[in-house]
């Protein structure tokens, strides 16, 4: 197993390999605090204040699933090369929910009309996808010497309309204290959260609110194969006590002995265990390694047009990419945390910097299974749609069927089913009725199994 990232404060390493998305996305992306700016808005009052037709156009308006740390970083290095910039940051939760307020945002708007708001940072891949789609991005002035893909995955939009400002990867973290205590087994595959010995132990979010959740979860029904994919998200709900809407919040919940496991981002879980004198371990499930972007746009119609390119082009630039890499206090590094993220410009890697927490360069890696990124984009919505009306809405009633069936699956209906499903997914009516079917089936299944 290659070292990518290396933690020094406390002085230990993590071993993994590169892999998966977003963002989720993927990345990013479960229910981030507000940024440093005093500006920052909640999504309870996010609606009024980014459509206000009077929005002051001289303050840049930022949507992302960030947490602080990152937004913090960025808009400090940002207001050192432009210092009369003002900067408001959006705070709807996860990727999903921010996903969903700007979509819903551009409902009945046409031509050039925006919404209030002028970038979208971090976020899944499959998020952008689905918002290039339904026209809410514009092309940016820039490849920024982005590639177009690593390993068959995209990091550009089509048009441009997006680029991955940084790269992703999930894995499994867990506390080793409790674990060891407990005399539980080490976790090392999806399949071992799974396991009867973790009843009510193991953390998961909702992917229908955070999109890191959803790519975890795509990535285990891609990497096993569908019927199998879906026999360990059946027992991993049944281990579950509930599912949060943040997936920064299951960290939390590991770290503190809420739980003892949970799929976790790679970057939030690498601060988690830096921080944990090694009550804490993160690992890659073996042979199940994807690269994936996490993107940054700007959204059409955007009102502070040149700050918005201004704000992607120093993501994007040197100084911006060091920000993902470096440790905290190093030259060009951040200033307040250490952010142990894969930086999507290549340069960085030949050679790897002085004091970079990433060892390895995810260029050079090859994913260990053919992950289909478009099928990912094309089904989001559907898919997290079947699992909420199927585990997650019923879960009381999955959590007793796994305890009398430890090794039973429910599959729901098959890949294909759902795929065609998936293209007709925008017609609400049967978007609603479909949904309804699945729970109401699930449920006699879970009841009388």
């Amino acid at each position: 197993m290659k070292v990518i990232f290396s933690i020094s404060k406390p002085r230990f390493a993590v071993a993994l390999s590169v892999f998966a998305s977003a963002v989720f996305a993927l990345s990013g992306c479960g229910g981030s605090s507000s940024g440093s700016s005093n500006n920052a808005t909640n999504g309870a009052t996010a609606t009024n204040t980014a459509t206000s037709s009077t929005r002051d156009a001289s303050i840049l308006t930022i949507i992302s699933p960030h947490g602080k740390e990152i937004q913090n970083e960025f808009e400090r290095g940002f207001k050192s090369k432009f210092p009369s910039a003002k900067l408001k940051w959006i705070d709807q939760g996860g990727s999903s929910d921010a996903l969903r307020f700007v979509l819903d945002q551009f409902k009945g708007k046409r031509g050039e009309q925006g919404i209030g708001v002028d970038v979208f940072f971090g976020g899944g891949a499959d998020s952008f996808q689905e918002m290039e789609s339904a026209g809410a991005l514009q092309p940016l002035p820039s490849e920024y010497s982005i590639p177009s893909q690593i390993n068959g995955v995209p990091l550009r939009g089509q048009d441009n309309v997006w680029v991955a400002a940084a790269l992703s990867g999930f894995g499994i973290l867990s506390n080793r204290a409790i674990m060891q205590r407990d005399k539980l087994p080490a976790l090392q595959t999806w399949s071992d959260l799974g396991n009867p010995q973790l009843r009510g132990r193991v953390a998961l979010a909702d992917p229908r609110h955070s999109g890191s959740a959803h790519m975890a979860y795509e990535i285990i029904l891609q990497a096993n194969g569908w019927e199998k994919g879906w026999k360990i998200l059946t027992q991993m709900a049944g281990n579950s006590s509930a599912f949060g809407k943040s997936s920064s919040k299951l960290l939390e919940d590991v770290s503190s002995g809420e739980a003892v496991a949970a799929p976790a981002i790679d970057f939030y879980a690498l601060s988690k265990v830096a921080g944990a004198n090694g009550k804490l371990s993160y690992v890659e499930p073996a042979g199940q390694r994807v690269v994936t972007a996490d993107p940054i746009g700007i959204l059409r119609g955007a009102a502070n047009q040149k700050m918005a390119r201004d704000f992607v082009a120093f993501v994007m630039s040197t100084p911006g990419q060091k920000l993902w890499l470096l440790e905290k206090g190093a030259n060009g590094g951040p200033q307040n945390e250490t952010l142990y993220r894969l930086a999507a410009l290549p340069s960085l890697y030949q050679p790897i910097l002085a004091n970079s927490t990433a060892k390895v360069d995810p260029y050079a890696s090859r994913n260990n299974f053919k992950f289909d990124p478009q099928k990912s984009a094309l089904r989001r919505r559907a898919l997290d749609d079947l699992l909420g009306a199927t585990l997650i809405d019923n879960l009381r009633d999955v959590q007793n069927w796994t305890k009398q069936n430890p090794n039973g699956a429910y599959v729901p209906l098959s890949e294909n089913e759902l795929n065609k499903l998936a293209a007709n997914w925008n017609n609400q009516t049967q978007r609603n009725a479909q949904i309804s079917t699945w729970n109401q089936a699930a449920r006699a299944f879970f009841k009388t199994s």
